[in-house]
């Protein structure tokens, strides 16, 4: 069986700092124990000081909400995820792959991949509108449609189909579309 990693659907209206170390502490077993640069080059950005900045405001904020547990020890950042009522399971391999990903030309970055899929796996309406997605995320219409074009064409494990109305001769009104979250993947 593949080993799988745990995220929890509370985290994904979290700004995209904080859900990022959170899908690092996640992905590496449920804790983390290293220094901001590590993080960083984990994340796939430079080391400079305006991403550990970043990274140095968004951990107090997630042990103030009661994310994670945080300590540190000289440079050394010790985190641990404290877990939330709802358990998503998602296979490692993929979370690596959609973590490690060149999103270049896309514009969208891994942290909002993760959160649509995330909420399409827990979406139990029939008809959604990307307006919905990115209201119940915090983010933009756009992003939400770039991140399911990631999913949908890329990745190959969300399922994208048009609902419409029809209202009188050759009328139509776009309602929204149905969503469903695959369970096989494509690796990337």
């Amino acid at each position: 069986m593949e080993e799988q990693v745990t995220f929890y659907f509370e985290w994904i209206s979290l700004p995209k700092d904080e859900f990022n170390v959170l899908a690092m502490v996640a992905e590496q077993g449920g804790s983390y124990r290293g220094n901001y640069s590590d993080m960083c080059r984990y994340l796939g950005v430079t080391p400079q000081d305006n991403n550990r900045n970043r990274l140095q405001t968004a951990i107090p904020s997630l042990t103030a909400a009661g994310f994670i547990t945080h300590d540190s020890r000289g440079r050394t950042q010790i985190m641990k995820v404290i877990p939330k009522a709802t358990e998503i399971a998602l296979p490692r391999r993929w979370v690596q792959s959609v973590i490690r990903h060149d999103y270049s030309g896309k514009g969208v970055a891994f942290a909002q991949v993760l959160k649509v899929f995330a909420w399409v796996l827990h979406n139990k309406k029939d008809i959604v509108t990307d307006e919905m997605i990115a209201e119940a995320l915090n983010v933009s219409k756009s992003t939400v449609g770039r991140a399911k074009k990631v999913l949908v064409l890329e990745y190959e494990n969300v399922y994208k189909k048009p609902v419409s109305a029809k209202f009188g001769e050759g009328i139509f009104l776009k309602l929204g579309q149905e969503l469903e979250a695959n369970a096989w993947w494509t690796e990337i």
